[in-house]
């Protein structure tokens, strides 16, 4: 199964920015990496800018969407049911490091092939 580290984004501060319904909207640019298996010289990455949705992402608007509605935790977007995955082993590592809504972001985790990594970060790693 997948090991994971993610630095927080809990606890938001008092000083961040936010909108007339309180809502946080503070900075949150991410860096995001994908690499199969050992091969870093295969890695692909994209930059996701969020409020409002740009950078490289090539589904920028959805990806910001579906981490907001996690909190900015990517332990959260997991799949509301087991995916129906080939077990076939092509570990696949994913990075994000940046900012959520002014919180430091470092999350790092391993998946048995791409199709568990889609299901398990919500698609946010498809790019």
């Amino acid at each position: 199964m997948p090991a994971a580290s993610h630095g927080g984004v809990e606890g938001a501060s008092a000083a961040a920015p936010t909108t007339a319904d309180g809502t946080d909207r503070g900075v949150s640019v991410l860096s995001l990496r994908v690499v199969p298996g050992d091969r870093a010289e295969r890695a692909h990455s994209a930059i996701l800018r969020c409020g409002p949705a740009g950078g490289t992402h090539p589904k920028a608007e959805a990806a910001c969407e579906r981490l907001a509605k996690a909190g900015g935790e990517f332990a959260a977007l997991r799949a509301e049911r087991d995916p129906m995955c080939p077990l076939v082993y092509r570990p696949v590592t994913v990075h994000a490091t940046g900012t959520w809504r002014n919180h430091p972001v470092e999350h790092r985790e391993t998946f048995s092939n791409e199709c568990e990594m889609s299901a398990h970060t919500d698609k946010i790693f498809d790019f």
